[in-house]
């Protein structure tokens, strides 16, 4: 069949250009295509929505292909279903029956309203499927979004019917094994760094107490010491806070840190350093959460030339008039490559706020040894640019 990308490049969905940019960030990341689609901007969730159902019918042979485009058409101008639109230009296609699965959710008791919108508001920001979000930062089962998928497809097939998937998914749980309840341990990050053996507590007492007498932050304190691992310090940083969000128990948190701790050298071969450019870095996965576009990278790159002084200063490197344009051009690469440039400048040039950006750094440095999967990176990098909105941040 039809892969979904050639089907919007014959369609003439948007412009060639930023579906290939789309297609390329899909592939290199991992995220579905009508995601990173929306988490870009490029096109909304009600048309994606609009394109996937078209993309179903042409797949089944229902519709050919200047029909699939002219209701396409009819729906963006008019504002209507694609059943409506298909309607309207004669196409036989009525029998056709859809359903959303957060609708199906909802209808069989499996979700309530708010969880289904905060659903919806974290997909919109990390562009993962709506069945991820729900397994990841809801903890439903696997086995119900697999069989509610199922149900979905069978109701676009007329293989069984909107009230029967209902019925039987109201009584899914039912069927499934209680799921073993793992002892709820808050672990504050001391605790956290001295039980996954990143430090001692001897060590880490005068980091505390120079961030109390100083009243700073004591990350902000232990990122200033060349005695502890930084990659595993920033590792740690992103998993307190999928321990908060409910992603992570603070039992697979150490032990994840003891493991990587034993494996330092394995993992120093694997991590994504900030050398490395064939890895995950930050520009990647902020571009990947829609957090930057690449209009925003051309923005950023405007500003590291024409405040090329102050850029120098951001990354310790002197920059004035005598600097040749080629060391520029390679300083400003380079600075989309290495995480704490790049970090540094989003914050000193492009005004980001600092807290959303470093825990978008400890994410990543956290997938590249191997303690979170990307899509619960993705998940908590859009939770946390939530709670950083609500309470009056950038």
């Amino acid at each position: 069949g039809v892969r979904f990308g050639e089907f919007l490049a014959a369609l003439d969905a948007l412009p060639a250009e930023d579906l290939a940019n789309a297609l390329f960030a899909s592939k290199e990341i991992g995220i579905p295509l009508g995601r990173t689609l929306v988490v870009r901007g490029l096109i909304s969730n009600e048309d994606l929505g609009k394109l996937l159902e078209l993309h179903g019918l042409y797949r089944r042979g229902l519709c050919d292909f200047q029909e699939i485009r002219d209701a396409f058409s009819l729906s963006k101008t008019r504002g209507t279903n694609i059943n409506t639109a298909l309607k309207n230009l004669g196409c036989p296609v009525e029998e056709v029956e859809s359903v959303r699965l957060g609708e199906l959710l909802l209808a069989s008791g499996l979700i309530d309203a708010t969880q289904l919108n905060k659903a919806l508001s974290l997909q919109e920001l990390c562009g993962l499927p709506l069945g991820r979000v729900l397994c990841i930062h809801f903890s439903m089962p696997t086995e119900i979004i697999d069989t509610a998928l199922d149900y979905q497809k069978g109701i676009r097939q007329n293989v069984i019917t909107y009230l029967d998937s209902v019925d039987k998914l109201k009584l899914l749980p039912l069927t499934l094994p209680p799921a073993s309840v793992k002892p709820l341990i808050e672990l504050d990050l001391r605790d956290l760094l001295v039980a996954g053996k990143v430090c001692s507590d001897g060590d880490l007492q005068p980091a505390i107490n120079f961030a109390v007498a100083n009243n700073l932050p004591l990350e902000q304190v232990l990122c200033s010491f060349d005695w502890i691992d930084q990659t595993l310090l920033s590792a740690t940083l992103g998993l307190s806070m999928l321990i908060e969000h409910g992603y992570l128990s603070a039992h697979e948190a150490v032990a994840f840190l003891l493991k990587a701790g034993e494996n330092k050298s394995d993992r120093k071969k694997k991590t994504i350093g900030d050398d490395d450019e064939g890895g995950l870095n930050l520009h990647k996965f902020l571009l990947a959460c829609g957090f930057l576009s690449p209009d925003n990278v051309k923005d950023l790159t405007r500003l590291m030339v024409t405040r090329a002084s102050e850029f120098g200063t951001i990354i310790d490197v002197p920059i004035d008039g005598n600097t040749p344009r080629s060391e520029l051009k390679r300083l400003i690469l380079e600075s989309f490559e290495k995480d704490t440039w790049f970090a540094a400048v989003l914050v000193g040039m492009f005004e980001c706020d600092d807290l959303v950006i470093t825990h978008a750094r400890n994410l990543v440095d956290l997938v590249n040894i191997g303690g979170a999967t990307l899509e619960q990176a993705l998940l908590s990098f859009a939770s946390i640019r939530q709670d950083v909105a609500r309470f009056g941040g950038s």
